[in-house]
This record gives structure tokens, C-alpha cells and sequence, in this order.
């Protein structure tokens, strides 16, 4: 079990080499917990950890350093998962391999251990993240010696930059048609969202296989996705809200044959409202992202 996880670890490592993006933030994470929680507990553990923006299906990288208050240190890379559970709740399973020494602290019988663990947090609208975790440490028995040791902590996720707001694009208008004249295939779509949610439903489904559809019949090169929210909520949560919206809207154009390529996405949060509302107002034909053939 444990041998197939880290195959599923490098081959992730691997796809990032080729197809990771910046769609997210990148966060410093903090970690104070306490070291062999379930044995002795009588030492502290802190971890520094930088987290990048990467993602690939949710997967991201990260890198870290522990240190305890027995002068036992760790230094580790690997993967972790953002499970959304809702739009401000994560489950955050992670897996690392790096290099330990125990100090005055547990010896773990190798130098080679790895780091697998798994924890929950709250993501406030300014991209914050405060939790808590639970680690295993064992060296998987390379050495003969394999006592493991858990780790119980608070976790604080710091944002350190990207995300800033995405440059405005103009929407394209539609060509007005005479009465008489046969329909031509449209060059703009809707997809219209729940409140506070990214996911697409069937009928949101729906207008992406039409658009995906028609782009391939016309020969289209370029399409752009804009996600839009209504104006309930602050301007950096509706930013980030409307850039996983436009994110669901290209993930399912890729998965309906459109080159990723030829798809540009960009966020505008609560601005440029298609139905004007006070602020704060929850109106649902301003939950939207808008597809249109370039």
C-alpha cells in the first residue's frame, strides 16, 4: 500500500513538470503541534512550509522543515489534495519523504522517513487558512528499528502573493440577426451557478457540451471563460469565487474535447454585474460564467 502511494506521488510530481498552472495562491504554513502525542508527549514540534499555487486536479507541491524542542529536526517535500468540502471548508490529506534526525528526541531508527498525514481547515475570504492536523512519521520499515511517532497540530496558512485580479476583458456582443434570416450558431453562452458554489449542475453541464459542440462545428481557435458572482459577499472572495468558476467551465470544455490551449480564463468577481443590484444583494442571474467564441 505504502509503495503504491508513493508511485502515485512521483507520477503526480511528474504530470506538475508538464501541466501544472498557478490557479490558486501560494501560502507560508505554519504548524504547532505536539511530538508523539499518543506516546511520551513531551516535546513540541513547529513546521515552517511553503505552499505554492500549483495545481493539477487539485493536487499541489509543497516543502517543509520541522523542529522540536528536543533539537530533532526534519526537512521534507511532497503532495497534498484540497478536498472542498464547501467553498470555506477543506480536508487537506498530504504525503512527503524526507531527511530526520532525533537529537535529544524519539530516534525513529533511519534518517529516510516519510511524513503522511491528514488534516481540516477554515478558508476565510481573504485566502487565510486556520486548522488542525494529524501526522504519521515511520521510515516504513527500511531499518529494523520503526517505533513511528504522530504528531498532533494547529495549523495557520498565510497567503504570500498570486490571485491578484485577473485583467478585465471585454464581452463580446452578439451579431443582431433580421428576423428572416436563419439563426446563426451563437458565439456567446451562460452557465449560471448556485449560491457560493463553483460546481457545475446538469443543466449548467448542458451549456458547456453545446458550447463545446458548436466550437468544434465552427472551427473555433480561441474561447474565453469569465466567471462572474453576485455582489453578496467582499471583493476577494468573489474574486477567488469566480475564478473556480471559470476554472469548473474550462476543466469540463477539456473534457469535452477543446484543446486547453485555445481556452483563456479570466475572474471578475462582483463587478460588471448582468443584472445591476445593490451591494450585498443575492440576484442568481449574476452567479454566472460567460463562454464566448473569439
Amino acid at each position: 500500500m505504502f509503495r503504491g502511494l508513493m508511485l502515485a506521488a512521483s507520477a503526480a510530481v511528474i504530470s506538475f513538470a508538464s501541466a501544472a498552472h498557478a490557479d490558486d495562491l501560494w501560502r507560508s504554513q505554519f504548524e504547532v503541534g505536539s511530538f508523539d502525542v499518543f506516546q511520551k508527549a513531551n516535546s513540541e514540534s513547529f513546521d515552517l512550509q511553503l505552499r505554492p499555487g500549483w495545481r493539477l486536479w487539485d493536487f499541489g507541491v509543497f516543502a517543509g522543515g520541522m523542529y522540536t524542542t528536543k533539537n530533532a529536526y526534519m526537512a521534507y517535500a511532497g503532495i497534498t489534495y484540497d478536498l472542498r468540502i464547501t467553498d470555506h471548508i477543506l480536508i487537506l490529506p498530504d504525503a512527503a519523504v524526507g531527511f530526520y534526525q532525533h537529537g535529544d528526541d524519539k530516534n525513529l531508527g533511519n534518517t529516510a522517513e516519510f511524513r503522511t498525514g491528514i488534516g481540516a481547515a477554515y478558508e476565510f475570504d481573504n485566502g487565510w487558512r486556520l486548522g488542525a492536523d494529524i501526522h504519521h512519521i515511520s521510515n516504513a520499515s527500511l531499518s529494523s528499528r520503526n517505533p513511528g511517532v504522530e504528531i498532533a497540530a494547529i495549523t495557520l496558512a498565510v497567503p504570500l502573493f498570486g490571485n491578484a485580479a485577473p485583467e478585465a476583458e471585454a464581452a463580446a456582443e452578439t451579431t443582431t440577426v433580421a428576423p428572416a434570416a436563419p439563426a446563426p450558431t451563437p458565439r456567446s453562452y451562460l452557465v449560471f451557478f448556485d449560491f457560493d458554489k463553483s460546481d457545475l449542475t446538469p443543466a449548467a453541464q448542458a451549456v458547456v457540451h453545446t458550447a463545446a459542440a458548436n466550437a468544434a462545428k465552427m472551427n473555433v481557435t480561441r474561447l474565453t471563460v469569465t466567471g462572474h458572482t453576485d455582489a453578496h459577499g467582499s471583493d476577494a472572495y468573489n474574486m477567488r469565487l469566480s475564478k473556480r468558476r471559470a476554472v469548473s467551465v474550462q476543466q469540463e470544455l477539456i473534457h469535452d474535447g477543446v484543446p486547453a490551449g485555445e481556452i483563456a480564463i479570466f475572474a471578475k468577481g462582483k463587478h460588471d454585474l448582468l443584472i445591476p443590484t445593490a451591494d450585498g444583494v443575492k440576484e442568481p442571474q449574476n452567479r454566472r460564467v460567460q463562454i464566448v467564441f473569439e
